[in-house]
């Protein structure tokens, strides 16, 4: 979010669960319920896009002005998730490190304005005061069961609990 140029940042415990019919692959069902929901006001940059999809290796290791280095920010999701997204301006990502469930280790392009996969884009709706199009929202699903990225299993009120410590 500092290196987007954010000056405001929510964290949001998801506990919803969302359809789960129409998806990029059936197998993502299991990533349709609760999630933690971070939001800043900046939209990304092409570089910042770069960046994030490069998983697992982040892309700032030689801009000396970035916080975010060596991937350690972002990446410190794969501890909660398998399956994070995010949204920016009028852009989409969807990111799959041991491309289970994508035929690559992420997509990236522009929101769909079509219904074909549109419980894939439930989770980003609805969420009270929160406009992706003014800003960044990852989210992060939370695991159910152990996957070989991690076998922490994180529930909503362990996460809650974290945050308030």
């Amino acid at each position: 979010a500092d290196d987007a140029g954010a000056t405001k940042f929510h964290i949001i415990v998801d506990c919803r669960s969302h359809p789960s019919e129409y998806l990029i692959n059936k197998n993502l069902k299991d990533w349709q319920g609760p999630a933690i929901l971070m939001f800043n006001n900046a939209k990304f940059k092409e570089p910042d896009f770069e960046s994030l999809m490069q998983i697992r290796v982040g892309g700032k290791q030689e801009d000396s002005t970035k916080i975010g280095k060596h991937g350690l920010g972002f990446n410190s999701c794969y501890h909660l998730t398998d399956f994070p997204s995010f949204v920016s301006g009028d852009k989409i990502a969807f990111l799959d490190p041991q491309e289970k469930y994508l035929s690559k280790r992420g997509i990236l392009g522009p929101i769909p304005q079509n219904s074909t996969y549109r419980d894939q884009l439930a989770p980003f709706k609805g969420i009270k005061d929160i406009d992706f199009r003014e800003g960044t929202l990852f989210r992060i699903p939370l695991r159910k069961k152990p996957s070989e990225l991690s076998d922490t299993i994180s529930t909503t009120e362990e996460i809650l609990e974290l945050i308030k410590t």
